[in-house]
């Protein structure tokens, strides 16, 4: 159990600026995001952009069980503002820290260790009677399932295949052989996933300080919708304290790289080699192109198309034409590229010229 002074011991910059003992009356059981805070969680404010964030939502939010981190330049600049006054009158909890990026490395493993480090990964559920497989599932040899995870009718599972505990596969999904699904894995109605897929290990999470990078621990999950189909070798990472998603009707092609917290929307194309960086947003019926990568944070709206091999470094608007490196609008892209080869094949005939002619005169 994670208490206020198991959290403190964690970083010795940590503080804490206040607590209101009526509202906070239990442990620190996670981490919440701006969008959802949870009772006994914590959120992490580390730079302006967060703070007005928050604001712009804190009033449609119930937050008086929420203990709140912020950087420590931050707390000190907006402490005593109009803002901070009528926070502190709401919230459960407040704690400055030198490095939020560092404390949250900090609470992620304790965190981590208490959600998994009881269950059982290493004897079948089927051994233990703890899994729910219905009868007309097809489950090969070679199989593990780990305890608590649900098999739902006529699917199947191919030989090498790993669940671990908690995992959910809904009706007629398919895994075919050596697919991996890590602890919480939640798969919908007639996806298949094809072999050498890995769902669900941690995202590529790490904190840079005093030489060392931290781990940050991952203790999310992914969610993935109805008839979606993933290809060979792909790899979606579980989110970080929330959830990874993948939205109903999406086609995911062979070796694609989704990182933590990413939201994909319904029905989206993803070809092969394409690469989503942790935190992007790619709204429904969006299509990437081979070798597409999408930067950290990035929304793509709704429909919109990326050519292979773009490289998508900032949010675009919905139907978005996009290609290029960075990524511009297609035609933009299309008339840049057609005037590097004018000027090129211009200056190459003008050297052209001018040899031959050195070359006249010499001789």
């Amino acid at each position: 159990m994670l208490t206020f002074d198991n959290f403190l011991s964690l970083d010795s910059t940590l503080e804490l600026e206040l607590i209101h003992s009526q509202n906070w009356n239990g442990p620190i059981t996670g981490v919440s995001l701006i969008d959802n805070p949870k009772a006994h969680h914590l959120l992490f404010i580390k730079n302006k952009n967060y703070w007005q964030s928050f604001l712009m939502k804190q009033d449609s939010l119930d937050i008086q069980n929420l203990g709140i981190v912020f950087d420590k330049k931050l707390f000190q600049e907006i402490r005593g503002s109009e803002h901070f006054e009528k926070l502190i009158n709401r919230v459960g909890a407040i704690f400055s820290t030198n490095s939020v990026d560092f404390s949250m490395c900090a609470i992620s493993l304790p965190l981590f260790e208490e959600k998994y480090q009881q269950r059982n990964s290493w004897v079948d559920g089927r051994q233990m009677g703890t899994v729910n497989v219905h009868p007309s599932a097809k489950i090969a040899q070679g199989v593990f399932i780990g305890e608590n995870v649900s098999i739902a009718a006529f699917c199947q599972v191919f030989p090498g295949c790993v669940l671990l505990s908690g995992s959910s596969l809904a009706e007629n999904t398919i895994l075919y052989p050596h697919v991996t699904l890590y602890e919480d894995t939640y798969l919908g109605k007639n996806c298949r996933i094809h072999s050498g897929t890995v769902i669900g290990a941690d995202g590529f999470g790490y904190n840079y300080k005093n030489g060392i990078h931290h781990k940050l621990w991952h203790i999310g999950n992914v969610e993935i919708g109805d008839d979606v189909e993933i290809g060979a070798n792909s790899a979606i990472d579980r989110g970080t304290f929330s959830s990874t998603r993948i939205g109903s009707g999406s086609k995911i092609d062979n070796l694609v790289q989704i990182g933590h917290n990413c939201q994909i929307g319904k029905g989206v194309i993803l070809c092969g080699q394409v690469g989503v960086a942790g935190s992007a947003v790619i709204e429904d019926y969006c299509v990437l192109g081979g070798k597409a990568g999408v930067g950290p944070g990035v929304k793509i709206g709704q429909a919109s198309q990326v050519a292979g091999a773009a490289q998508v470094n900032h949010d675009w608007p919905a139907n978005s034409v996009i290609a290029g490196h960075p990524a511009r609008p297609l035609k933009e892209w299309l008339r840049g590229l057609a005037t590097l080869r004018k000027l090129s094949l211009n200056k190459k005939n003008q050297n052209e010229t001018g040899t031959r002619g050195k070359y006249e005169i010499e001789s």
